[in-house]
């Protein structure tokens, strides 16, 4: 079974502490990572997305801790559960898309092929980590009321989108 995208970085960093490739989008969803879509360039990506994987797993280890009534963990062969449908930095696009854009939840649920519940937890979440990073999204000039919307942005600046948007299960 193939570790999280997050917890392989932490891996490596933990053996070696050198530079460790932030987390990207899953493949489907990289053309959203654009400059004109986050409004951030790719230096700025990969600061910010480091900071809240080191957030997230920080946060995660302490909520495991909680869980597990602050026993010692018992490291088992690497493999950790079930493999998010959304990593954190599909997650951290989702809120770039909410926040700055301002695309509704129902659009970002059905562009990532989730429910509009599951897009909603993952954006507060999200939130969180980026109010303990202390990082705000600045909103973009104009709002997204759509899809249609976001893929008229998308090749207003030159980026080829998918055809085909997943539907949500």
């Amino acid at each position: 079974m193939e570790l999280h995208p997050a917890a392989r970085a932490l891996r490596r960093h933990q053996r070696d502490p050198g530079p460790v490739r932030p987390a990207q989008p899953s493949p489907d969803l990289a053309w959203l990572r654009h400059p004109a879509l986050t409004g951030l360039d790719a230096t700025e990506w990969d600061i910010l997305i480091t900071r809240l994987l080191t957030l997230h797993d920080t946060q995660r280890e302490s909520q495991l801790d909680k869980r597990r009534g602050h026993r010692p963990r018992f490291k088992g062969d690497g493999t950790t559960g079930r493999r998010p449908v959304l990593t954190l930095a599909d997650r951290l696009l989702a809120v770039l898309l909410h926040q700055r854009l301002g695309l509704p939840q129902t659009a970002i649920a059905r562009l990532f092929g989730v429910s509009p519940f599951t897009i909603n937890r993952r954006i507060r979440n999200i939130r969180q980590l980026l109010q303990a990073a202390d990082h705000t999204i600045q909103p973009a000039d104009h709002q997204l009321p759509d899809l249609e919307a976001l893929h008229n942005l998308a090749a207003s600046h030159g980026i080829t989108t998918p055809t085909e948007i997943k539907s949500a299960s």
